[in-house]
């Protein structure tokens, strides 16, 4: 049930569990009314297209160590399947609470052999935030009983049960966990004394933590998700991306480019602000700074140019060269005075010829572009122009 990867691997690997939930049995459609009964929220169109991207991602580009088991639990939307069709066959069982609890109790089972494994989580769906560090993650099932949560499961209990014990003394240290779900205080939460959530594990007592295991939610304590109907959710995307290009300085001894998980971060936030999403990622309980994939070569960087005046005199031509002065093809095709490119991590500089400069070329400082910067490349040429006649 949802075992969708196993694969026979010698030595250290990935267990991986993907949970994407769109649609909530109990909940009203996307559009329509949604009453205190069912909490304000209403079904979703975005987070089994963003589980499925996820899941794409990490079973064609991979991360640091090979897939050993892929777990793979949805419950997409109509319209997501109109979208994607793969998603109506992707698993042969719905997100429910039963079904999650079972493949979770696998997935720690699994990774509970080799201390030098690697576990990866990712949930999409609806969530909530009872207080600081206590979010609760629903399920498909989410209000098919009469005590309010028992068809959710607690972050805090998920991550807390992978923890090594004397039980499981050669589990996974290293640990990933994404979620991308509101972190909103719901209303209806002050209608209960103290609901219970269902434990996914019992939390057996440890001695000495040693596991990195950063968790990363997709919005800020307290904030909404933003997912995006019909199409994976920002979060997602930026993720994918951030897994692709987020690595910020190479390793001095394999020359290798590791992304970590406070370089994920870091591109995240930085896809929320250029986006203008208006709101960040929230990262907690990072131990050291544990590395997810390498990338062979130096990551792809979107870098914006700005060159003052607007008007340089004609001919002009403004171009970036790389640190061995050649041009980068293709930057700034129409010799604006504002573009923006994507290229290689390196060194580079600005190269300007135009009608107005007094000494022609102008070329910038080299200057060191390890990672995207939000703010412009800025120079002021004022200074270099001929005299006004």
């Amino acid at each position: 049930m949802g075992l969708v990867v196993n694969n026979n691997v010698e030595g250290a690997g990935v267990h991986a569990l993907i949970v994407g939930v769109s649609d909530y049995l109990n909940l009203p459609e996307a559009g329509e009314p949604s009453p205190d009964e069912t909490w304000n929220l209403n079904k979703l169109s975005s987070p089994a297209l963003s589980a499925l991207k996820i899941f794409d991602f990490i079973t064609t580009t991979g991360l640091r160590l090979p897939l050993k088991t892929v777990r793979l639990l949805l419950s997409p939307s109509p319209a997501e399947v109109q979208v994607e069709p793969r998603l109506a066959n992707a698993t042969p069982t719905r997100a429910s609470r039963a079904a999650f609890s079972k493949l979770a109790a696998q997935w720690r089972t699994d990774a509970s052999n080799n201390a030098e494994d690697m576990t990866f989580f990712y949930f999409a769906g609806h969530g909530t935030q009872r207080g600081s560090e206590d979010s609760v993650l629903m399920l498909d099932d989410f209000l098919t009983s009469d005590a309010p949560l028992n068809e959710c499961f607690e972050m805090h209990n998920l991550k807390s049960g992978m923890a090594p014990t004397a039980t499981r003394p050669n589990i996974a240290l290293t640990q990933f966990y994404f979620v991308d779900a509101c972190m909103d205080r719901n209303a209806k939460l002050r209608s209960f004394l103290n609901p219970v959530v269902p434990p996914v594990f019992g939390i057996e007592l440890s001695g000495k933590d040693k596991r990195a295991a950063p968790l990363i939610y997709s919005t800020v304590d307290g904030a909404f998700a933003l997912g995006r109907s019909r199409k994976p959710s920002h979060f997602a995307e930026a993720l994918t991306r951030a897994l692709n290009r987020g690595a910020e300085e190479p390793d001095e001894e394999t020359g290798q480019w590791p992304v970590t998980a406070t370089t994920i971060k870091n591109a995240l936030d930085f896809y929320y602000t250029k986006n203008n999403l208006g709101t960040l990622v929230t990262m907690g309980s990072l131990v050291g700074s544990p590395v997810i994939r390498y990338l062979a070569g130096p990551p792809d960087i979107d870098i914006a140019v700005e060159v003052q005046p607007d008007s340089l005199g004609i001919p002009s031509a403004i171009g970036v060269l790389d640190q061995n002065n050649a041009a980068v093809p293709g930057c700034n095709p129409g010799a604006k005075t504002k573009f923006e490119f994507t290229v290689q991590a390196g060194v580079y500089r600005l190269e300007v010829n135009a009608g107005r400069l007094a000494s022609n070329p102008f070329r910038s400082p080299p200057r060191p572009f390890m990672k995207p910067a939000l703010k412009p490349w800025t120079h002021n040429l004022s200074q270099f122009l001929k005299p006004s006649i």
